[in-house]
């Protein structure tokens, strides 16, 4: 190599580093007026008005975090602010928790459609991202928070004078998760005991096989053992809520009224009697109300002020998921999202829930059936469709072809657990399977999707190794699939990216002129779920048909102008979170 290649360039890399600085400073200007707006000039929330006749109950939402862009961990803030502005369209409105007390303690009854709705762990982005949007539709929240959090240097959390200007300024009040976020009793995918470690030094978590949380058991030894007597455990769990209770009153004045336990669903529920009954003490002594399950969304006059429910909100939800989970909790008359009534007026919806948007088509089920969209354009004999599914990989993707709604006939291709599967469905006939093809293992990042591993457990469980079958994958891991579908009088071929080529022939009993898509959640069992949900979205991307002159018979692609329009955005959104996340 010669010397003149080798020798670098000052005066280029100077450059660079003036651009990046440059970058650096807009980017953290503009997150600097974004704080300053949130923390320092909310404007001060005005109190409605309402009818106050519901004496049945209310809805209790509770999202982990808000990013500003998708995330496998928290919700987005434009997917926040569909599904906020959708159930205020519907005439939902924020009650507080003196509400809820008023409720339950003086029977005083609630707005019609009640929420409750909150943002748990106590994080930065929850208050900078949702705080417009509470402005706008003139919300209230609960912020929870960890009360050890509070004297860290880690700006990922509220610190006190952030929340008491958040509380100021009316659009905001506060609970508690407790002290600390500490795992006990934890054991790893070798059946070795790893003790009490805090969240934040817990080893590679995909290792992780058991735990339990702080206040939710004996402490134990590698054989499950109690390494404490009884008297030691109400002692170390005392001292967990007087530690809370002191920094609380020291830096808020108060202890908030409104508590939410980690783990939910343990207590009065599966956990050691002994240990429920030390934090039963404290939760009563110390809070007015206890969010201490997290099953359902709806609370009914007969709950109890101390096990009352909310639902948390996963990232990967739909908006229609929202409101689908809502109507099977609460059997209130929901509305679902539309999208563009253009676009909705070319299909019918047989089941479920359809949204149309850009070049995309969101397909929600009902708690456990499938939803299904059918194209209204009838469709030659012989055409080609192009399409991407981009749902979940645990859960039924499937496109309808050659479908007749009157002889209830088709071709149904199913993305279902990441396995191709054909089955056609004669006139007067049942289901048959033609044909199923796996498709190549998905990798994935495991520290990025957790399994839900918090059990009840005991030694022998502990030492049968991983519980995690390599071929499971979590329901939040989503992967696009590109599909090419050739359809013909006797047989169809199908292309999914470049990694299946398939013929399969067809009864020429089935007729049918039209083609629908259709989601619905997977039956399959995972060893690490506790819950499963049964409600299912599919996303359809960029549907393309063509007749066998490849003239367009349909398509809701975006054109050139929308599609460089698009990336355009993307870029510029991916650099801001870049520069979020590093800097």
């Amino acid at each position: 190599m010669s010397e003149k290649n080798v020798v670098l360039n000052p005066a280029k890399k100077n450059r660079r580093k003036i651009i990046r600085s440059i970058v650096q400073a807009i980017i953290v200007i503009f997150l600097a007026i974004i704080l300053i707006r949130v923390v320092f000039l909310t404007e001060k929330r005005v109190e409605e008005t309402v009818p106050l006749e519901n004496k049945d109950g209310f809805i209790a939402l509770s999202y982990f975090g808000v990013s500003r862009g998708e995330s496998p961990k928290y919700v987005s803030k434009e997917n926040l602010k569909k599904q906020l502005a959708l159930l205020e369209s519907q005439g939902y409105q924020t009650i507080t928790q003196q509400d809820i007390l008023d409720f339950y303690q003086k029977d005083k009854p609630l707005p019609e459609k009640a929420l409750f709705l909150s943002f748990e762990d106590g994080r930065t982005d929850s208050s900078i991202f949702a705080q417009n949007i509470m402005e706008d539709l003139n919300y209230k929240a609960t912020m929870f928070t960890y009360a050890n959090k509070m004297d860290t240097r880690d700006n990922k959390f509220l610190k006190p004078k952030d929340l008491l200007l958040m509380e100021k300024s009316g659009y905001w009040e506060l609970g508690s998760n407790g002290y600390r976020l500490t795992y006990i009793n934890i054991f790893n995918n070798k059946g070795q005991s790893l003790g009490v470690i805090d969240e934040n030094n817990v080893p590679n978590k995909t290792t992780i096989e058991y735990y339990n949380h702080y206040l939710m058991d004996f402490i134990r030894n590698q054989y499950m053992i109690p390494s404490e007597t009884r008297q030691e455990m109400e002692k170390r769990i005392q001292k967990d809520y007087k530690l809370m209770q002191d920094i609380y009153e020291e830096e808020l004045g108060e202890v908030p009224k409104a508590y939410a336990i980690m783990h939910a669903n343990s207590l009065y529920n599966n956990m050691d009697s002994l240990v429920e009954r030390a934090n039963n003490k404290e939760i009563k002594d110390k809070f007015k109300m206890h969010f201490n399950l997290e099953l359902g969304a709806y609370n009914d006059a007969d709950a109890n002020l101390y096990n009352l429910s909310r639902l948390q909100v996963s990232p990967y939800w739909s908006t229609n998921h929202l409101m689908m989970k809502i109507r099977q909790a609460s059997k209130q008359n929901v509305e679902f999202e539309v999208g563009d009534p253009k676009r909705a007026k070319e299909w019918s919806v047989m089941n479920g829930a359809a949204e149309y948007e850009n070049n995309a088509i969101t397909i929600t089920s009902a708690p456990a059936s499938e939803g299904r969209v059918i194209l209204k354009e009838t469709l030659p004999e012989q055409y080609h469709i192009n399409f991407a599914f981009k749902g979940n990989v645990v859960g039924q993707q499937s496109i309808y072809l050659n479908y007749d709604k009157k002889n209830d006939s088709y071709i149904r291709v199913a993305l279902i657990d990441n396995e191709i599967v054909v089955f056609e469905k004669s006139p007067e006939s049942s289901v048959v399977e033609k044909g199923r093809f796996p498709l190549n293992e998905i990798k994935w990042n495991e520290e990025e999707y957790a399994f839900n591993k918090a059990t009840v457990y005991n030694y022998q469980d502990t030492q049968k190794g991983s519980r995690i079958d390599k071929e499971e994958y979590p329901r939040n891991l989503t992967k696009t699939r590109e599909f090419n579908i050739a359809v013909n009088k006797d047989k169809i071929k199908i292309d999914v990216d470049t990694v299946l080529s398939k013929t399969i022939q067809v009864n020429p009993d089935i007729q049918g002129s039209q083609i629908g898509f259709g989601a619905m959640f997977s039956t399959k069992e995972t060893s690490h779920e506790q819950y499963a949900d049964d409600i299912y979205d599919t996303f359809i991307e960029d549907i393309l048909i063509t007749d066998s002159n490849d003239r367009t018979l349909f398509t809701n692609q975006y054109t050139n102008f929308d599609k460089v329009k698009h990336k355009t955005m993307t870029l510029i959104n991916s650099v801001v979170d870049f520069f979020i996340e590093t800097f």
